[in-house]
């Protein structure tokens, strides 16, 4: 969560700084306020905004994420993180399928064998089947009591009472008093698709994944997703989903706080990628204020499911399709004073390369957000590195995508990724090793300031801004102390108190609509082409007021490798590594920026650099290239088959292997399981079925015999299949009796009715196969077993 703390700083606009200048025959005074309290001020730092640029709700300009807080519930003892439902994909080799009718959970048609696809465009299908009708959980009357989380089993519904405001604020498991603001209305129902329908456009054009042949198969044996979860239709438990890879189910229930929306996956295919997931979009924020950041906010939120997400991070594939042996490594960093967790995945560490400029071999991963509280650590990037990329503790409008996230989701060897479709993240461009790896207070130029008395530029020089310091009431961690005063720091928790220049209300250059009367004192202009300088400039025939060296809005172009800047219309060539240059009719000068800071379309040259970037199939360390898998030559543009398709497959042309059945990855080294092995809950690595008592909280392995005494309904399961195996169990046996009472049983009257059972005994005088098998399915997927 986004700590922002009211203190002793002021959030003033623009106009107030720039009112420094006065006439020699006349003196000009403006008498302004000099301080405005921050909850008034809105800060907009004017980067992009999100598809769009709409203004945002003022109430609400940001969303904070409570993903981290949701697993954690998750991992209650007793509570299933997910279910695993095998797919049928092209590589697929299974002798039969298991079943001819009903669910057909492994049918497989006659063109299984043909050559496999390449990967295709995600299609996401939505479902909005539970909105507003969960009676506990939706908002439906003004004044109803509903479930937020899970409240004590004892508790009346009332107490706890849910208060984001309260001393302690409590924002969950707790009972919430419903508004008009919370019911789901056809106009907010309405907002609702339409955004979700954009977000899933989005995906289908960012992200391509190996297709499900036929339909998509879910389980069904348990409520998909989160506070109560929402239980999947017949239809699709037993026909699957057509043309669909992720099914998403959508409900409206009220949150609390900054909190807009939620997400999580609730079952994976055999290679541990979502093909299910749960979307919780608060009704209070389906308004049209709150359009372009609810956009945002649900691109944030479908990453989680897809697989931003620390416990999916276990089930990632490498290119051989084998599970990752690391994704994140967690070390205690000297230079910055405490542990922290880093991605070192191979296209997320090549792409942060790129973005800063970190060739050095010292960069070896890029930093998870480990404060923030309430749902963000853990499973974000950290806010000090990147501020407004959108996969940070908290999203704005003006939040991008960048190519690192989108690399995250490729190196999980479920997706393929269109960097295109990435936006500009300008936070940290080539800004060097020392930038990633050096505390902020380290940071050179406008990505550090230490006096609130002088205003600066901000770091992508497209508005002017403040530097904000906070007095807290207490002491900052030792780690993030950068002033003498132990209470002082930055206004963020999440950028770890780092303090750096914030635009100014007022302060954008590159909107037209931010002009002022003292622009024309000072030569300035703003619109499209302005960015923020330092100058001293002022109009012959008036002087600044007390502070003679400022910064202003000025318009420049790129023409003929060099960077031009234009005071009243007049153009004048700056030099190449930037400094002063002076104007007719006006007084003092203007200080330009380097060429690279403001023309270069590519990356500037840093040391370090690798011949065509490598191509982007390798990894650029210290000028030379470490080519991926499958990848060869100084620059990495040549494709191999490596190992020669290790003798289980044939090299093509292009130097691509195409595998024999039952073999996969990049090298055909990998060997497909037999997905019947899924029923029991596992995962397929290398052609052994792997199933982690981890995935389980509160479970461990035991032996067979030492559950029966537990059970009854599955305690003949356990008997005829016991074969002296482990089972992964809950390791107190009342959660054993109890899940057995309120999964198990549900489950097996919904696979066999009562109706059956009587009129299969009637025909046949015995329970037949029906019950055995209907008995087995539900205790598996009940008890993991």
């Amino acid at each position: 969560m986004e700590v922002t703390v009211r203190g002793s700083f002021c959030a003033v606009p623009r106009l107030v700084a720039k009112l420094r200048f006065a006439a020699v025959t006349l003196e000009i005074i403006l008498l302004l306020p000099l301080c405005f309290e921050a909850g008034n001020a809105i800060v907009v730092e004017n980067q992009h905004e999100w598809h769009n640029h709409e203004r945002t709700d003022q109430k609400i300009s940001s969303h904070s994420c409570i993903h981290d807080q949701i697993l954690e519930q998750r991992r209650r003892p007793g509570h299933k993180v997910y279910l695993v439902t095998p797919q049928v994909y092209q590589e697929s080799s299974i002798p039969k399928p298991l079943h001819r009718k009903g669910r057909a959970l492994l049918g497989l048609s006659d063109s299984a064998h043909q050559q496999k696809d390449a990967k295709q465009p995600i299609r996401i299908y939505l479902n909005y089947d539970a909105v507003g009708h969960s009676p506990d959980r939706d908002c439906r009357n003004v004044g109803e009591i509903v479930k937020l989380g899970e409240p004590p089993v004892n508790s009346l519904p009332d107490s706890p009472s849910c208060n984001a405001h309260g001393d302690p604020p409590v924002f969950s498991d707790c009972w919430y008093n419903c508004t008009l603001d919370d019911i789901s209305g056809e106009d907010k129902q309405h907002r609702l698709r339409k955004a979700l329908g954009q977000t899933v456009d989005w995906f289908r054009r960012a992200l391509a994944v190996e297709p499900v042949r036929g339909n998509l198969r879910l389980s069904g044996y348990s409520a998909c997703g989160q506070d109560g979860g929402v239980q999947l239709p017949r239809e699709y438990v037993e026909d699957g989903v057509a043309d669909a890879d992720l099914v998403l189910l959508v409900t409206t229930r009220p949150t609390t706080g900054n909190t807009l929306a939620w997400a999580v996956a609730c079952e994976r295919d055999q290679w541990g990628r979502a093909i299910a997931g749960h979307v919780n979009v608060a009704p209070r924020h389906l308004t049209a204020e709150a359009e372009t950041l609810l956009s945002a906010t649900l691109v944030h939120e479908v990453m989680h499911v897809l697989g931003f997400d620390p416990h999916a991070f276990a089930h990632f594939r490498d290119d051989r399709k084998r599970r990752r042996g690391q994704v994140t490594e967690q070390v205690m960093d000297e230079k910055l004073g405490r542990a922290v967790t880093r991605v070192v995945l191979p296209r997320v560490v090549m792409h942060s390369r790129f973005h800063y400029g970190a060739f050095s071999e010292n960069f070896t991963g890029l930093e998870l957000e480990d404060g923030g509280g309430r749902g963000t650590s853990g499973s974000h990037w950290e806010k000090r590195l990147l501020m407004n990329e959108i996969m940070t503790g908290s999203v704005d409008t003006r939040s991008v995508v960048s190519k690192m996230t989108l690399a995250l989701l490729e190196d999980s060897g479920w997706y393929e990724a269109n960097y295109s479709m990435a936006d500009r993240l300008d936070w940290g461009r080539n800004q060097g090793t020392e930038f990633v790896t050096s505390r902020c207070d380290q940071w050179k130029g406008a990505y550090h300031c230490n006096t609130t008395q002088f205003s600066g530029c901000t770091y992508n020089r497209e508005a002017e801004g403040y530097c904000p310091i906070v007095s807290y009431s207490g002491d900052l961690p030792q780690w993030a102390r950068y002033f003498p005063q132990s209470n002082k720091g930055g206004q963020s928790s999440l950028a770890d108190y780092c303090t750096y220049y914030v635009a100014y209300s007022d302060g954008s250059c590159t909107d037209a609509n931010s002009a002022r009367p003292p622009d024309r004192m000072l030569g300035e202009v703003r619109g499209s082409s302005s960015r923020c300088m330092a100058s001293s400039l002022v109009r012959t025939g008036f002087v600044r007021g007390s502070m003679t060296q400022g910064n202003g809005c000025y318009q420049h172009r790129c023409v003929n490798n060099s960077l031009e800047v234009a005071v009243d219309g007049i153009w004048k060539v700056c030099p190449d590594a930037g400094g002063p240059i002076r104007f007719p009719g006006f007084n003092g000068e203007l200080i330009c920026p380097a060429y690279h800071e403001l023309c270069s379309t590519s990356s500037a040259r840093v040391v370090g650099q690798c011949p065509n970037s490598c191509s982007f199939n390798g990894d650029c360390v210290d000028g030379k290239c470490r080519c991926f898998l499958g990848f060869r030559g100084h620059d990495c543009s040549k494709r191999s088959c490596p190992g020669n398709c290790s003798g289980r497959g044939r090299c093509l042309r292009n130097g691509v292997c195409q595998c024999q059945d039952r073999y996969t990855g990049v090298d055909c080294s990998t060997e497909v399981c037999d997905e019947q092995c899924s029923l029991h809950g596992g995962v397929c690595d290398n052609g052994k079925c792997e199933f982690r008592c981890s995935d389980y909280a509160g479970y461990t392995c035991q032996n067979s015999s030492s559950l029966l005494s537990s059970l009854s309904v599955c305690q003949d399961v356990l008997e005829v299949d016991k074969l002296g195996q482990q089972h992964c169990a809950p390791s107190e046996p009342s959660i054993l009796q109890q899940l057995e009472e309120v999964v198990v049983m549900p489950n097996y009257h919904r696979l066999f009715p009562g109706g059956a059972r009587k009129l299969i005994n009637n025909l046949f005088n015995k329970h037949y196969d029906c019950d055995t098998a209907a008995k087995k399915l539900a205790c598996w997927h009940g008890l993991a077993l």
